[in-house]
């Protein structure tokens, strides 16, 4: 993703609510043109990668259902099931393994997820 369609610090992405401690939400990514986030939670804290493998430019998920597999932490790409860890985006299992998702830093302001 290039610096021009990287959204504004502080963009609003959703309520904390929404997104499930263990679990993970694909959203649209406000600004950019067809790219989507992935925000996953960890206990407090959150997370966000770009929705794209690092083994084949494709999104996570098959459906567009707004959600990715998850795992013990962990999240799983329908295509070729590379396994990448919540805290980093590291793949530790499957045809990238080694590689990491590209991190959008998040924050939590009040009750909403926005971008750091």
């Amino acid at each position: 993703m290039s610096d021009q369609q990287q959204p504004a610090s502080g963009t609003d992405l959703c309520a904390s609510a929404d997104v499930i401690d263990g679990k993970a939400r694909v959203l649209r990514l406000p600004g950019a043109r067809d790219a989507e986030i992935i925000v996953v939670r960890e206990g407090a804290r959150v997370c966000g990668y770009l929705n794209e493998c690092r083994h084949m430019a494709v999104a996570l998920n098959l459906l567009d259902d707004f959600g990715v597999q998850t795992a013990r932490y962990h999240l799983l790409c329908d295509h070729h099931s590379a396994t990448f860890r919540f805290s980093d985006g590291y793949c530790v299992a499957g045809p990238c393994e080694g590689e990491s998702l590209t991190a959008i830093a998040l924050t939590q302001r009040g009750d909403r997820i926005v971008i750091a």
